[in-house]
């Protein structure tokens, strides 16, 4: 009876210890078979060539510069994971040589804006530049017969009124002086450099360079021929 006995016990003994081989077995490939949780990547920080603050500085090479690398997004580390310190953005590589700041482009020199032409105005025909410039003014604003009184016989009789004053100045719309002063003068003659140039109503101008010669005539400087 005990040898039925031992014999089953150890029957039972056997199978316990093969049932646990086999569990063992078993959960190893379970774990084998089980996906292993990734790993969060440490992101690699973006290299921005610039100076402490902020500031990016132009590479002084002509070559285009390298854009930054984004890092490519981490997924979610596991609970308990400390998520790594990203590093900051602004680096310079030890390898690589500092960038010096870019010398500046020089800056253009400023043209100054044409000047919208504006007659000249003047309270007086005396002394004989402002003659002239009285004689501009009048036919601009198309005060004809102003500007008419303002010649002498003798200028009268060489231009026709019609043709060089109406006609003439029937579509300028603005003359502005660039030079305009007594050449030359006696107590009766007198020369007057006027250089200006003439704009129209339609938009377009035109430059004058040349003098009028002028007589006193009764106190009075009058225009008495033009050199254009």
């Amino acid at each position: 009876m005990q040898s039925k006995r031992r014999a089953i016990t150890l029957i039972a003994l056997r199978i316990g210890i093969a049932a646990a081989l086999l569990a063992f077995v078993g959960f190893s490939l379970v774990t084998a078979a089980m996906p292993t949780p990734p790993v969060a990547p440490t992101p690699t920080p973006g290299i921005v060539v610039g100076i402490p603050g902020g500031a990016v500085v132009e590479p002084s090479h002509t070559a285009s510069p390298t854009p930054a690398l984004t890092p490519a997004p981490s997924s979610t580390p596991p609970a308990g994971t400390v998520p790594p310190t990203p590093a900051p953005l602004a680096v310079v590589p030890p390898s690589a040589p500092v960038a010096q700041p870019a010398t500046p482009a020089p800056t253009p020199a400023v043209v100054p804006a044409t000047p919208v032409p504006t007659p000249i105005v003047v309270a007086a025909i005396d002394p004989p530049e402002a003659a002239v410039a009285a004689f501009y003014h009048d036919a601009v604003v198309g005060d004809f017969d102003a500007a008419y009184a303002l010649w002498d016989d003798r200028m009268r009789s060489t231009y026709p009124r019609e043709a060089n004053l109406d006609e003439r100045f029937d579509q300028t719309a603005g003359i502005t002086f660039s030079a305009l002063y007594t050449a030359e003068r006696s107590d009766t003659t007198a020369v007057v450099q006027a250089n200006f140039t003439e704009t129209y109503d339609s938009g377009s101008s035109r430059d004058f360079i040349g003098y009028w010669r002028l007589v006193l005539v009764d106190g009075r400087w009058l225009l008495d021929e033009p050199h254009y």
